[in-house]
Order: C-alpha cells, then structure tokens, then sequence
C-alpha cells in the first residue's frame, strides 16, 4: 500500500508492507513500514531496486559464512587446521562480509 494522508493511515497499518510519501501526513509515516523522502511515487521503483541489492548481498554474506563454517570448522576440528588459523579465518571471514555488507549503502 503506497499513501500519504491521514484517510490512508489505517490501510498502511494493516498492510503487508506499507509505503508512505515523505511530505504527507505524519500519521501516515508512522504507520508505514518505509517513508520515501521525495514526494514522487518513482521512489517506489529505486526501493525496489535497492531492496534487490540488499537481498544479492544478503545472500552472499550468508553463502560464503556457510561454507567457511562448513569448510573450516571441521578441518579444525580434526586437526588439519591449527586452532589459530581457524580463529584468524573467522576473523577475515567475519571482515569480508561486513566489507561486502558496506556495498549496499552505495
């Protein structure tokens, strides 16, 4: 649902998602699940897009994490892997995906 006065406050209320224009009412914003900050309902389709890309990076950050996990920790744990290097793994792991996370603020 995509509005923005006071009459369309109780439909974003009860929508499954609910999209409010950033200049209309605030009763309207409050209730919505996302406030576009131009008045213009075109912001709807960069939402969208921006929502694709922050689902793609999701799904990245969870693949290479499961196969880390999946790779890593039982090597350790059969003594292939030192107990230090599988730390510092988890470490850079843990660095390369908030690096690739930062992705989707751009």
């Amino acid at each position: 649902m995509l509005g923005d006065g006071l009459n369309d406050s109780a439909v974003l209320g009860a929508a499954d998602l609910a999209i409010a224009m950033g200049e209309g009412a605030a009763l309207a914003q409050q209730h919505a699940d996302v406030v576009l900050l131009r008045g213009e309902p075109a912001g709807v389709v960069d939402l969208v897009d921006s929502a694709r890309r922050t689902m793609a990076i999701v799904r990245q950050n969870l693949a290479w994490s499961a196969a880390y996990n999946a790779v890593c920790i039982p090597a350790a744990l059969m003594g292939w892997l030192p107990p230090w290097a599988a730390g510092l793994g988890m470490a850079a792991s843990s660095v390369a995906v908030v690096l690739n996370a930062q992705r989707a603020g751009r």
